[in-house]
């Protein structure tokens, strides 16, 4: 082995099954017209601008609000962590992807019924509370499954041109259904449709659940599931202790995450310090979605081009300066008028997550995305749980101030760890892997 090689680490790809000219293209239509489908339904339960009005009309405080990020990103990794080696364990992913998709549904269907008839009831929030917990919980092994399925189907360097397909035209018919709708459902004046608007959620999810099975997914080797609590303790620690690589994907991770305990505020501060109503939620909802398509655009070739480090790179920089744009704006006058931006720029959190999982498959090869798609998802989950008791501080302190400038200094932290990070797309290893394998092969050649 000559020198140069010995300072690269493996490069991984699909299979040759699924690498087939006809089958790329066919997943590569399928799994874009899938992610459309489902903008069209997750915009009628944005976090950022959704689901805090709706707590709104429940009347809830700032400190409930925090728990729509901790039940988000437990959801997101708790279960998929314990559920990994059965995700892993299954001959074709596609199925939990549809499973998973139908109890989305039957989540929505559920919060609009109980919405219907019991609204002005005391226990309505924490009844959807618990509702909303359980649905993060199937989102989590949802994502779980689904991108294990990218990375087994979707080539390293096409995945993101698939983003860019699923952001922007998600966008274009997500932002229409939503001009059209919103006015119907959330009007400045008149009561709030949170029925007809969860309803529709719950309809378009049913529709991505048949949209999941046509895909063509070669069959994996079936194997048996290890779910105990302490099995996938250990593959998380293994996960950690094998790749030097994953150790500062998941700080910059985590970090980065940070940013969404923010989520739920956005909107409440916006009505209280600005005195805006809601009609300039459905402004909002088409500024995020526009915003991320825009985004997309630019970030997606470049993701495929340059790796996703740099995006990475990129996107922190926006999520940097948006908590301080929305406490600049909130003290200005006319900042009402320019408010919409902070909702361009929020779009990218969900963005940079993505992102950060598609920089995590390419650490590997698919047999092992599970364990590693679920141990990044544990890791970046941990500072939405502290979620509740930094939001309690905009109780305590009757400003968003110390939380949103905290958030922003987290992120800058992220930002230059960046610069430490190796990028896989081209085979880059840390220098102490390139010890590791210099010696391996000087043991090699001796022999």
């Amino acid at each position: 082995m000559n020198a140069s090689a010995s300072q690269t680490a493996e490069i991984h790809d699909i299979s040759e099954a699924a690498s087939v000219p006809h089958v790329q293209r066919h997943n590569f239509l399928v799994m874009a017209f899938y992610q459309i489908s489902l903008r069209c339904g997750w915009i009628f339960k944005t976090e950022s601008i959704v689901m805090p009005a709706f707590l709104d009309a429940l009347g809830v405080s700032a400190w409930v609000r925090g728990f729509l990020p901790l039940f988000n990103r437990f959801g997101q990794s708790v279960p998929p962590m314990l559920l990994a080696s059965s995700v892993a364990g299954t001959k074709q992913k596609k199925t939990t992807v549809m499973i998973t998709m139908l109890l989305f549904a039957v989540s929505f269907f559920a919060i609009a019924f109980i919405w219907n008839l019991y609204a002005e009831e005391a226990w309505m929030p924490a009844v959807f509370l618990l509702i909303y917990a359980l649905f993060f919980m199937v989102v989590g092994v949802h994502n779980l499954a689904a991108r294990s399925v990218q990375g087994k189907l979707i080539r390293a360097n096409r995945r993101g041109r698939l983003m860019l397909a699923g952001n922007v035209g998600g966008a274009i018919a997500s932002v229409s259904l939503a001009y059209w709708l919103f006015p119907k459902w959330l009007p400045a004046d008149g009561s709030h449709d949170f029925f007809g608007m969860f309803s529709f959620a719950g309809i378009m999810f049913v529709v991505c659940a048949f949209i999941a099975v046509v895909v063509i997914e070669p069959k994996d080797p079936q194997r048996k599931a290890t779910q105990h609590l302490s099995n996938a303790i250990q593959d998380a620690k293994r996960t950690f202790r094998e790749d030097p690589r994953f150790r500062r994907i998941a700080l910059i991770g985590a970090l980065t995450n940070t940013s969404i305990m923010l989520f739920p505020h956005y909107q409440p501060i916006a009505k209280e310090y600005l005195h805006l109503s809601l009609d300039n939620l459905m402004p909002w909802v088409i500024a995020q979605n526009l915003g991320m398509a825009v985004f997309s655009m630019i970030l997606g070739p470049i993701a495929d081009l340059k790796g996703n480090r740099a995006v990475i790179r990129l996107l922190l920089i926006v999520m940097i300066a948006t908590p301080l744009l929305a406490l600049f704006l909130i003290q200005q006058p006319w900042g009402g008028k320019l408010y919409w931006v902070v909702f361009v720029l929020v779009g990218m959190t969900p963005f940079s997550i993505g992102i950060l999982f598609n920089y995590t498959l390419e650490l590997t090869e698919s047999s092992n995305h599970p364990r590693y798609l679920a141990t990044l998802g544990l890791v970046v989950a941990l500072p939405a749980a502290l979620s509740p008791v930094v939001s309690y501080s905009m109780d305590l302190f009757g400003s968003p101030t110390p939380l949103f400038a905290s958030v922003s200094f987290l992120l800058l932290i992220a930002w230059v760890l960046t610069f430490l990070l190796p990028e896989p797309r081209f085979g880059e290893a840390l220098p102490e892997q390139q010890v590791e394998v210099t010696q391996s092969n000087s043991v090699t050649e001796s022999e």
